[in-house]
């Protein structure tokens, strides 16, 4: 066949799936990501148009795929063709994109640096939607032994036990620890009450010769460092 008739892959005509395989996962749109996922539509919708709609619930700040984060099952299964099973599968892909990220910050983590830790607990807790408190313990070289969350709390606030802190700070054999929680306002600022908190454990760390390295509030793509504010000696 000549080739000057042959006709060119006119890839805005290709379904998402082929196209991935003709141009690579870069060319696709959001849409067409999703719709991959989804692999499905309805009898009057294609995937490409669902995951269009889909992408279309988050309003407010978070908007498309940032949005789908604060997504519930429940709220993905409101959608006319979405069932648990498609529902779950974005989650999946959410959680594990969200994963992938943080596994991606860890190794850069230097707890000297405030923005690194802020950087790397950021994608972890800046769409939360009620506060919750980590403990972070760093052995004597101040790399991480390991963190855990100590509590969850109301939109508002989230109380700091030190009794809890040092049971589990002794439990890993912490020799330092630093706090970090999310203001889901999205304003890093941190409040008096936070101030306060973290004074006295800083004192009651003391005593117990287990240094609080830093206390780091994460909002929205921001931070407050109180080591770097100086409220914190």
């Amino acid at each position: 066949m000549n080739q000057k008739n042959q006709k060119e892959p006119c890839y805005e005509e290709m379904k998402p799936y082929e196209k991935f395989l003709a141009t690579g996962p870069e060319s696709l749109s959001e849409a067409e990501l999703l719709a991959i996922i989804i692999r499905t539509g309805t009898r009057n919708m294609g995937s490409l148009q669902l995951a269009g709609q889909i992408l279309s619930l988050p309003k407010g700040r978070d908007k498309g795929l940032l949005g789908l984060q604060h997504l519930s099952v429940a709220d993905l299964c409101r959608v006319n063709g979405i069932g648990q099973v498609k529902a779950v599968k974005i989650k999946c892909i959410i959680e594990l994109s969200r994963r992938l990220s943080m596994a991606d910050t860890r190794d850069r983590l230097q707890f000297t640096k405030p923005e690194t830790v802020a950087d790397y607990y950021m994608k972890r807790m800046r769409y939360l939607e009620t506060e919750e408190v980590i403990l972070v313990m760093t052995d004597n070289k101040n790399r991480m032994i390991c963190d855990r969350v100590l509590s969850k709390g109301t939109v508002n606030c989230s109380l700091v036990s030190p009794r809890e802190v040092f049971r589990v700070a002794l439990e890993y054999h912490a020799v330092h620890i630093l706090l970090i929680h999310n203001h889901p306002s999205g304003d890093a600022s941190p409040s008096r009450q936070d101030i306060e908190i973290t004074k006295h454990l800083a004192e009651l760390c003391g005593m117990m010769q287990l240094p609080l390295i830093d206390h780091i509030i994460v909002g929205d793509n921001c931070y407050v460092s109180f080591r770097e504010s100086g409220l914190l000696k």
